[in-house]
């Protein structure tokens, strides 16, 4: 009779066959069940909440810093090879060749006895633009012979 349940009798309800293992402690009204297990499953769905909470708002601002740091060392790599760039140009400006340089293109200084030259850049050729509005006038311009007299 191995994995066999016991057999009920049909006529007996299953109620009353577990009646003499019941000691009582389930006489409670089916309203207070029903409230414990809507508090059961209230609480439930709170500690729910409260464990994402814990795992899920950390998580975010985790996430937020480390894009935040890898923004910063961006920013601090471009600031570095600039401050270089920089460098390289204070040790060139300590040179007379540079500061010459300089003084040439940008100031046309001149040694004494040199003469500098500016050379202009040839005028632009005149534009010619049709005789039509917008380029023209809107109303046709009075011939002199058309002129009223003038008194």
């Amino acid at each position: 009779m191995r994995g066999r349940s016991p057999r009920r009798s049909p006529e007996v309800p299953l109620r009353d066959q577990l009646g003499a293992l019941d000691d009582g402690a389930d006489e409670r009204p089916r309203g207070l069940r029903r409230a414990g297990r809507a508090l059961g499953y209230a609480g439930g769905g709170m500690a729910l909440v409260g464990a994402l909470g814990i795992g899920l708002f950390p998580t975010q601002t985790f996430l937020d810093q480390r894009a935040a740091t890898a923004e910063a060392r961006e920013r601090l790599g471009v600031l570095r090879a600039q401050n270089e760039a920089f460098e390289d140009r204070l040790d060139r400006l300590a040179t007379d060749e540079e500061i010459e340089r300089l003084a040439r293109e940008q100031y046309n200084l001149a040694y004494p006895g040199e003469e500098a030259y500016a050379v202009l850049p040839a005028p632009l050729p005149p534009v010619d633009l049709p005789d039509l509005w917008p380029f023209g006038p809107m109303l046709p311009q009075p011939t002199p012979a058309e002129a009223p007299p003038t008194p």
